[in-house]
């Protein structure tokens, strides 16, 4: 007859510490003493791993429509479940692919001005090498257009 064993394996979870060095801030493993540096998604000589998530609460379609809450983008209320950006909500979903909301204003430029204005066929020959030039419109809380441009900036493609 074989031994069978139930293993309860359990985790313990503590926040990391920080330790300031020349190079930056060092994240040291919180059950080791002496400490020693942790990284994300690697499994350290102790068996301790760093798991770093992100966060966000999602308002479902439901609420957002019983609580008539308008998205900033689209200006639809309801269609899908939603997310706080700033002081409004947008859907989770892209629902207007091309509005971009920006989490804080570029660095504004004449130049991108310039080209934002030029012909089709000069914009997109000098869009090659600045990148594409977008406008900032002002929005208000609503998430109404104000009518006021706000400046202009270069889109540049992460590469």
């Amino acid at each position: 007859m074989k031994n069978k064993t139930k293993t309860n394996l359990r985790v313990r979870e503590l926040a990391p510490k920080l330790r300031q060095s020349k190079e930056g801030i060092q994240i040291l493993c919180p059950f080791c003493e002496p400490t020693h540096p942790i990284l994300p998604g690697q499994i350290s000589t102790c068996g301790t791993t760093l798991r770093v998530t992100a966060l966000q609460t999602v308002m479902p379609s439901r609420v957002s429509q019983a609580e008539n809450i308008a998205c900033i983008k689209c200006h639809k209320v309801g269609h899908g479940d939603m997310v706080r950006y700033m002081n409004g909500f947008v859907h989770l979903e892209d629902c207007a692919p091309g509005t971009k909301l920006l989490a804080h204003p570029p660095a504004f430029s004449r130049t991108a001005r310039l080209v934002f204005n030029l012909p089709a066929k000069l914009r997109t020959a000098a869009e090659k090498r600045t990148g594409k030039a977008q406008r900032v419109d002002e929005i208000d809380a609503e998430g109404k257009e104000t009518g006021k441009t706000l400046g202009y900036f270069f889109l540049k493609a992460k590469v």
